[in-house]
């Protein structure tokens, strides 16, 4: 009997067991089914107050959304969640974060192509993507190829005296207005690097430079007719549906259109000359190459590739220009130290001196102090304040596990500015770049400032050893790998394709403008405050309103003052 009670009592257990386990996996598999396979709720940031339907979107709808953006950075850390209307996004400052994402291995990250949308139809009548706003296809790896042979070193020495000549006609004009004038150096900026991207790119010259005052149509006054309404089409996306419904939305069509009607000019140029020479690497050609090669690469893709070359070539690398000279102007010390080591290096204009020698391609990089300061106003106003990546399968970002279809915010100027990133963010200090290569422009200065003994990276450990060469803080510079807080040309495969040609135009204009003036900003500006309360971002980095960024300009030497400063 004993026996027989002791086997029933093992089947009953038997049968529990077998009943919990039962319940306790049909448990698992409804929590299973609740828990979200991400991490998104995890994430902090402004999304827990968003609007219903439109996010936190109403918060960036002020020109200066790039502050709201650092503000986010600050508050809540290296990886943020928004809501973008009812959509997820991140926006990530975070520097090992953003190594991976702009890398090649696996966590990397593409184009958002959707975000990007409005641009193609800038350029394209028919949206056609092209090398900023395309995922990274066939097409866009064949275009790409050709086209970073245009701005290949040799390419762009080769092309260098153009760039010469159009920024001494550019200073020539300049100082012929006299000391007392009140010049828009941003405005003055753009008009040779439109110049520049037209000569050198496609041998079509818009003479910007001689313009006193450009016709309506002009290229000058159309572009920024484009980018503000494309902006205005991001903001309100129905607005790319029906245009006219809008206010203004009619202007901003015919801008487009205009747009694209000058660049259909440079296709048929380019169709027109046809089979270029085995040694002619201009854009123009390289594009020419790729229609011959590559039957699916269309008119209307080739199209939309010469607009974005314009609107990538033409506003970053005048506002960088522009603000570079704000701060050469306000920050003390700065333009003394410019004018020795120009002086040193034969380059600066002095009274009672002759013309000083020619400015040569070499000379780039012969500047470390120069190309200190243009880093470091790359740093505090870069002028593409955001791009968008998007996760096209579920990844990691940081520690977090997001979702297929999230996109990716990576805003420079908070990456730039982010108080986690930077010591003193806020202080113009072109001595955190004097142990930097002068070629280094991604850079890790977490990274920099342990390789500095904690010195952060302003401190004298930044500086390089007695003879010039680089300290440990250089090594630390190319870290890129490991985390990024500075990439003004973005990293990556999706970097600026055109960033040779843009950093020669910055430095030859820097050079050429600081070695014959002296400037100072002049008084209706409001002084650096006045200037930077009016920060806005339309497409790139500027200033609001027409008043642009005024400058007096007085002439070093007297050759200057003669306009002795051209060379044909």
């Amino acid at each position: 009997m004993a026996g027989i009670l002791a086997l029933v009592s093992a089947q009953e257990a038997s049968w529990a067991f077998l009943g919990l386990s039962v319940a306790l996996a049909a448990l698992w598999l409804l929590e299973s089914i609740r828990r979200p396979s991400h991490d998104l709720d995890k994430i902090p940031g402004p999304w827990r107050s968003a609007l219903p339907v439109v996010g936190n979107v109403l918060e960036c709808l002020r020109p200066d959304f790039h502050r709201v953006l650092l503000k986010w950075a600050d508050d809540y850390g290296g990886i943020v969640r928004v809501k973008f209307l009812w959509k997820d996004a991140l926006i990530v400052t975070d520097p090992a974060a953003l190594a991976t994402i702009m890398g090649r291995g696996e966590g990397a990250l593409d184009k958002a192509a959707g975000v990007y949308a409005t641009i193609n139809y800038m350029c394209d009548p028919h949206g056609a993507p092209n090398l900023l706003t395309g995922a990274a296809t066939d097409s866009w790896r064949a275009v790409r190829r050709a086209v970073a042979a245009s701005f290949s070193a040799a390419n762009i020495r080769r092309r260098y005296p153009l760039i010469l000549g159009r920024i001494n006609e550019l200073v020539a004009r300049v100082a012929a207005q006299g000391p007392d004038a009140s010049i828009d150096v941003d405005q003055a900026a753009l008009r040779v690097t439109l110049d520049v991207i037209g000569l050198a790119g496609f041998g079509h010259d818009y003479g910007s430079v001689r313009q006193d005052t450009p016709p309506y149509d002009h290229l000058l006054r159309v572009l920024p007719r484009c980018f503000t309404e494309v902006m205005l089409r991001i903001a309100n996306p129905v607005r790319q549906l029906a245009p006219r419904m809008f206010k203004g939305g009619a202007k901003g069509r015919t801008a487009f259109a205009a747009f694209q009607s000058e660049m259909r000019i440079l296709l048929e140029e380019l169709k027109a000359r046809g089979e270029p020479a085995a040694d002619d690497q201009s854009i123009a050609s390289q594009l020419y190459r790729v229609m011959r090669d590559h039957p699916e690469v269309t008119e209307d893709r080739v199209l939309s590739e010469i607009g974005i070359l314009f609107v990538e070539g033409f506003e970053t690398t005048g506002h960088t220009t522009a603000w570079t000279l704000l701060h050469a102007a306000t920050a003390p010390g700065v333009q003394d130290r410019v004018a020795a080591e120009l002086d040193a290096a034969g380059l600066l204009h002095k009274p009672g001196c002759p013309p000083p020698r020619e400015m040569e391609y070499e000379d780039l990089k012969r500047l470390p102090y120069l190309t200190a300061v243009a880093k470091e106003a790359m740093r505090m106003l870069p002028v593409v304040s955001l791009m968008g990546r998007v996760a096209e399968r579920q990844v990691k970002v940081g520690p977090y596990v997001i979702p297929a279809g999230t996109v990716v915010g990576t805003p420079l100027f908070a990456i730039h500015n982010a108080k986690r990133n930077w010591d003193a963010p806020h202080e113009f200090r072109p001595e955190r770049w004097l142990g930097v290569p002068v070629e280094t422009f991604v850079y890790n200065s977490a990274a920099a400032a342990v390789a500095a003994g904690e010195g952060g990276c302003g401190s004298e450990g930044a500086e390089g050893g007695a003879d010039g060469a680089p300290t440990k803080l250089a090594a630390a510079a190319a870290a890129s790998k490991e985390g990024i807080t500075y990439m003004p040309f973005s990293d990556g495969p999706r970097s600026c394709v055109g960033q040779s040609l843009a950093k020669a135009e910055v430095m030859t204009l820097l050079v050429k403008i600081l070695g014959a003036f002296k400037i100072e900003l002049a008084p209706e500006m409001g002084g650096l405050e006045g200037v930077r309360a009016r920060e806005s971002t339309h497409l790139t980095l500027q200033t609001a309103g027409t008043k642009g960024i005024r400058m007096r300009m007085a002439p070093r030497s007297e050759a200057v003052a003669a306009g002795a400063v051209r060379r044909e």
